[in-house]
């Protein structure tokens, strides 16, 4: 009787060891290889930014702030203290709070289409200026489209010169197979959403969409569900696109329109140093948010004379 009591209590205890184990954490993030890697080698992207996306994991919003002075400073010297985040008009408590410099990881869309060929030399030379911004923790994965989705690496990579010369393997399309901007759009959100970094989708392109799969709008929707903020940079002659202005707004981005080569070069510096002078926040999604509905963001920085940059909605998908 005396063993069998003791063969159930041994049972019971290896039972609630094997219960107490820790479930196998996720798989950690892909680092980006060194200068050995080649322009066909494969890496995957990461996090958010500004109008920065938000990201959300386990319940957590993280949005992405930029703060400016009256001067167009970047304001680098705020604490945790001075931010206050509302959804829905109501005060979240702040849970996660960064103000370092973290890798970014970036998708660089450059259309191609024939509409855009007079241009292609110019758009080459100031996407070169975004690699020259580049720290050993960032990558970029260049991609070019227009009837037809082109990625020039197979994974985000680190090295200026293996860059330099995807970026020069850009061609123009024919004229006969269009553009497919909303699949190009599809694609950078996509390939960016398993990174762990801050991650940020730079679309340079004329605005023009003839045909795909992807519409106008699923990847607003994607977009604003994703924790990718998104740039989009307008080259040449049309008028401004609205498309292009929503995906920016939603994702906390910015649009920028221009046709002169040094003011599109500028724009690239300026994109690398927004993404590297944001404050990160987090707050637990409240329960009412664990639907499919949109959720409005504010956030407010005690300091005068500042202007906040942030995401403004998000829409969380179980």
């Amino acid at each position: 009787m005396m063993k069998v009591s003791n063969c159930i209590f041994v049972v019971l205890i290896l039972s609630a060891l094997g219960r107490a184990q820790p479930a196998p954490g996720p798989s950690p993030a892909p680092v980006a290889r060194s200068e050995r890697q080649s322009v066909g080698a494969a890496q995957k992207p990461q996090e958010v930014g500004e109008g920065d996306v938000l990201r959300i994991s386990a319940g957590l919003v993280s949005v992405p702030v930029s703060v400016i002075d009256r001067k167009g400073q970047y304001v680098l010297n705020l604490a945790q203290e001075d931010f206050h985040v509302y959804e829905d008009g109501v005060e979240q408590p702040i849970v996660h709070f960064s103000n370092t410099n973290q890798p970014i990881a970036v998708v660089l869309l450059i259309d191609s289409s024939s509409s855009t060929a007079p241009f292609i030399d110019q758009i080459k030379r100031a996407a070169k200026a975004f690699v020259e911004q580049l720290r050993p923790a960032d990558t970029i994965r260049p991609v070019y489209f227009h009837g037809e989705i082109k990625s020039l690496t197979t994974e985000g990579i680190n090295d200026p010169k293996l860059l330099d010369e995807a970026i020069d393997q850009i061609r123009p399309g024919p004229i006969n197979l269009g553009t497919r901007l909303y699949d190009a759009v599809d694609f950078g959100l996509r390939t960016l959403k398993p990174a762990a970094a801050r991650k940020a989708v730079i679309l340079i392109t004329d605005g023009e969409n003839t045909w795909g799969k992807a519409t106008m709008k699923s990847t607003l929707r994607e977009a604003e569900e994703s924790d990718i903020i998104v740039y989009t940079l307008q080259y040449g002659d049309l008028e401004p696109q609205k498309y292009l202005q929503q995906l920016a707004d939603k994702t906390g981005g910015r649009y920028f329109k221009g046709a002169e080569t040094n003011a599109l070069r500028q724009t690239f510096v300026q994109i690398a140093q927004e993404l590297r002078r944001q404050y990160v926040l987090g707050y637990h999604a409240s329960e009412l948010a664990q639907t499919e509905r949109e959720r409005k963001i504010k956030v407010r920085v005690a300091r005068k004379d500042v202007a906040v940059r942030a995401r403004r909605s998000y829409v969380y998908r179980r």
